[in-house]
């Protein structure tokens, strides 16, 4: 208390309790920044280059697949959120799926449907598609990440094994969050996280392959659970305010684990031993750390690295990600690849060639993914008014 305030018999302003807003605009800049390192990733079309600043390069785009890592962690945190703060709903679970699915499923089967239906009935299906028509099935069902390690369902949507594994988890998630406490789903989180990194390991002892390992729900689920870990630890009394003092210590704990795993893995390759257990471990607690204080940083409308999440470039990026994601590698596959290799670029692209391909393949598929979002996907999302999570009686 001030010396002038007890003078006058005043009591000094209380701060404010700190919280963490409903809307986190820092996230979908996270959003963006993961669809960038996958779009970088899948756009990659160097092959050994001889110098040195290619060798980096490649490196650098390969590491792009940390990307899908951090769309499981922030999932992860913002479903768990929804789930905790909506519980007592009477209507818990209609409201949580009805909104999952008109975010989900209509660009989805919309996709489906054209390369499955409309495309074979007018005779003009690529032929690299059609292999896949056969084993269908498991796309509609969402299962191909169980059958894409054994060559099936691979070759019109290969990337559509990380959306099978969301989906899986977002029918089983409601279940474990519901009538929970934050704590409770705290220790769940944690749980989980360790039992899947023991499948990884025991997978790879028994000699089933990277393959598997790199897709298979069982394997992938400790990301979402430590992004639920980071929600369900925040809705925890007084850890908002713990989280928004501790905000820089957070991110700079992210960088230096980060680092601490880079050496420890060689880079965090996707399919290595090393880099499917212990990798896909550090890098989940790394983004979830990286949330937590995004998050925070929204709170108090923190400047320098968490305002430049908030520029509205990356967060358009981030809000038109799921059609980015969707279409980018039929655009490459369809489009860009035959296009540079009748340039003769593909096989001898250098550098100012695969940065430029990564440019303009990620404006393309952004023009893209606005069309779809604007044209079609929003008349979908507008019908989640009927979704809301009714009070608690």
């Amino acid at each position: 208390m001030s010396s002038t305030s007890a003078a006058i018999g005043v009591a000094p302003p209380i701060a404010p309790v700190a919280r963490i807003p409903q809307q986190l605009p820092a996230l979908d800049g996270l959003r963006g920044l993961a669809i960038v390192l996958v779009l970088c990733h899948n756009f990659q079309i160097l092959e050994g280059p001889p110098d040195l600043a290619g060798r980096v390069l490649e490196l650098a785009f390969d590491l792009g697949w940390i990307g899908v890592q951090l769309f499981f962690v922030l999932s992860g945190f913002l479903i768990t959120r929804i789930l905790l703060q909506t519980q007592d709903a009477p209507n818990y679970y209609r409201a949580f799926f009805g909104r999952r699915f008109l975010r989900i499923f209509p660009l989805y089967y919309a996709t489906l449907a054209v390369t499955f239906i409309v495309l074979p009935a007018l005779s003009a299906m690529p032929v690299r598609w059609q292999a896949d028509s056969p084993h269908q099935l498991w796309l509609w069902l969402y299962l191909s990440n169980w059958t894409g390690p054994y060559g099936t369902a691979t070759h019109a949507f290969p990337h559509f094994w990380s959306l099978a594994v969301e989906e899986q988890f977002y029918l089983l998630w409601p279940l474990l969050v519901h009538r929970r406490s934050a704590g409770q789903v705290l220790r769940w989180c944690g749980w989980i996280a360790v039992a899947i990194l023991g499948v990884r390991v025991g997978m790879l002892a028994a000699g089933l392959g990277p393959d598997p390992v790199y897709s298979f729900t069982v394997t992938r689920l400790d990301a979402l659970a430590i992004g639920g870990a980071a929600a369900a630890w925040l809705q925890l009394p007084g850890n908002p305010a713990r989280a928004v003092a501790a905000r820089q210590k957070l991110i700079v704990a992210a960088l230096v684990l980060a680092a601490l795993g880079f050496v420890a893995t060689h880079g965090y390759p996707r399919t290595s031993p090393l880099g499917q257990t212990l990798g896909y471990s550090v890098l989940a607690v790394v983004f979830a750390l990286g949330v937590v204080a995004a998050a925070a940083g929204d709170a108090v409308g923190a400047r320098g690295w968490t305002a430049a999440l908030r520029l509205a470039p990356l967060r358009a990026l981030g809000r038109y990600s799921y059609a980015m994601y969707i279409f980018h590698k039929p655009l490459h596959d369809l489009l860009g690849k035959p296009l540079l290799q009748s340039l003769g670029l593909y096989e001898h692209a250098g550098n100012g060639v695969a940065i430029g391909y990564v440019v303009v393949g990620t404006l393309a598929t952004l023009a893209l993914a606005m069309l779809s979002y604007h044209l079609f996907e929003k008349h979908f999302l507008g019908l989640k008014r009927w979704f809301v999570a009714e009070p608690a009686r």
